[in-house]
C-alpha cells in the first residue's frame, strides 16, 4: 500500500516564513517585498514585524498571500538591546494566526515595542493595561507560548543560535508548533545558523515539532534564501495553515522534493538534481546515496524498521545547500 507524505498531485506553495518590513526594522516596505517575493515565484510571505501583528491582507491577490503574523522577544534584561550586550540570551518566538482577522496583541509590552508612534502607544497602553510582564525563564517562555496559543496563534522558535540559548533552555519550552533550523540572515552575516540537531533535540525528548526555516530579511540582501514549500490543496488562508499545523511541508535552502511517499517498507524520494540524499532516524541508524562524479540523483529509496522511531529525509545539492523534510514517525506510516 502507497502511503503519500508529500503528493506531486496536490499543489505545491512556497513560502518565506520571517521577514521584516519598514513596519519595524526592514529596509522593505510590504509591497516591496511582496514584489521582490512573487516576482521569484513565491506563493506567501508571513510578514513577521517586530512586537506587533499587522494586517497585510491588502497585498493578497488571486496568486499571492499574506500570513498575518509577527515576531516577539524576552530577553533576559528587558531594557537592553541585543546589539549593545552582545552576550545576553534572549527568545524571539513568531506567532502566525490561524484565521487571517486574529490581530489583537494582549501580550504587548511598551519596553519592547520601539516602533509605535507616541500616540499609538498610548492607546496602546490603555487598551492593554499598561502591557504584559514578560519574564525570561523556561516558566515565563512557556507561559507566553501558552497565551499566544490560547489567542489563536501556532508558535514556531527562531533562530537559538544567535539568540545565545542552547539545549538547557530549549530543552524545558513547551507548546511549540515549529523551530527553525535555518535562518538565512544570520547565515548571511556570518552566524552559523543551520541546526538540525536543535530540532532532534526536540524530537528525542518527546516534543512532536516541525521543523520551519526563515530569510529573517531586513535588507533585500537577505532574501530568498530559505523557503518553506507547502503541499496542500488550493492557495487559500485557511489551505496553507491547515498544511502547515498538519506538518504537510518541507523546509529549503535551495533544493526542491517532487514527491515523497512510503511503499512496500521503504520511504521514496523524487527530487531536484542533487549531490546526496539521505536520512536520518531517532537512534543511531542513518545513511546516505552520494552522486557520482558529473551526474547528479533525482530519487532514492530507503527502507524504514519499526524501531527507528522517526525517519526524516535530506537532499543536499552540489553546493552544499539542504532541504529537510519533517519526521515522519514510524507508528504513522508503517
Amino acid at each position: 500500500m502507497k502511503k503519500m507524505l508529500l503528493d506531486a498531485a496536490k499543489g505545491f506553495y512556497k513560502g518565506n516564513m520571517h521577514c521584516h518590513s519598514t513596519l519595524s526594522d526592514g529596509k522593505m516596505t510590504p509591497e516591496a517585498l511582496k514584489a521582490f517575493y512573487k516576482a521569484r515565484g513565491y506563493h506567501f510571505l508571513a510578514i513577521t514585524d517586530h512586537d506587533h501583528i499587522n494586517d497585510n491582507s491588502y497585498l493578497n491577490d488571486e496568486g499571492f498571500l499574506t500570513i498575518t503574523s509577527g515576531e516577539f522577544a524576552i530577553k533576559e534584561f528587558p531594557e537592553q538591546s541585543t546589539l549593545k550586550n552582545q552576550k545576553m540570551k534572549c527568545c524571539h518566538l513568531n506567532f502566525y494566526a490561524k484565521k487571517p482577522d486574529t490581530t489583537a496583541v494582549p501580550w504587548w509590552s511598551p519596553v519592547y515595542d520601539h516602533y509605535s508612534s507616541g500616540a499609538r502607544r498610548e492607546q496602546l497602553m490603555q487598551k492593554y493595561n499598561n502591557g504584559y510582564q514578560r519574564v525570561y525563564s523556561a516558566e515565563g517562555i512557556n507561559d507566553f507560548i501558552r497565551y499566544a496559543n490560547e489567542e489563536g496563534y501556532f508558535v514556531a522558535y527562531n533562530h537559538p543560535r544567535w539568540a545565545l540559548e542552547n539545549y538547557k533552555q530549549y530543552s524545558q519550552y513547551e507548546g511549540l508548533w515549529g523551530v527553525e533550523i535555518y535562518n538565512h540572515a544570520c547565515h548571511s552575516e556570518g552566524i552559523y545558523e543551520y541546526d538540525i540537531n536543535v530540532h532532534d533535540d526536540m524530537l528525542r525528548d518527546g516534543k512532536r515539532v516541525l521543523l520551519s526555516v526563515g530569510d529573517d530579511n531586513h535588507k533585500e540582501d537577505h532574501c530568498g534564501g530559505a523557503f518553506v514549500m507547502v503541499n496542500a490543496e488550493a492557495l487559500t488562508y485557511d489551505n496553507i495553515i491547515d498544511a502547515l499545523l498538519a506538518g504537510n511541508f518541507y523546509a529549503s535552502q535551495a533544493p526542491e522534493i517532487h514527491a515523497l511517499w512510503v511503499e512496500d517498507g521503504k520511504v521514496h524520494i523524487k527530487t531536484s538534481p542533487a549531490a546526496m540524499i539521505g536520512f536520518s532516524t531517532e537512534g543511531r541508524r542513518h545513511g546516505a546515496i552520494l552522486s557520482k562524479e558529473g551526474e547528479a540523483l533525482t530519487e532514492a529509496a530507503f527502507e524504514i524498521l519499526s524501531e527507528d522511531g522517526y525517519v526524516r529525509l535530506f537532499v543536499q545539492d552540489d553546493r552544499g545547500r539542504r532541504a529537510d523534510t519533517q519526521a515522519y514517525y514510524t507508528e504513522d506510516i508503517l
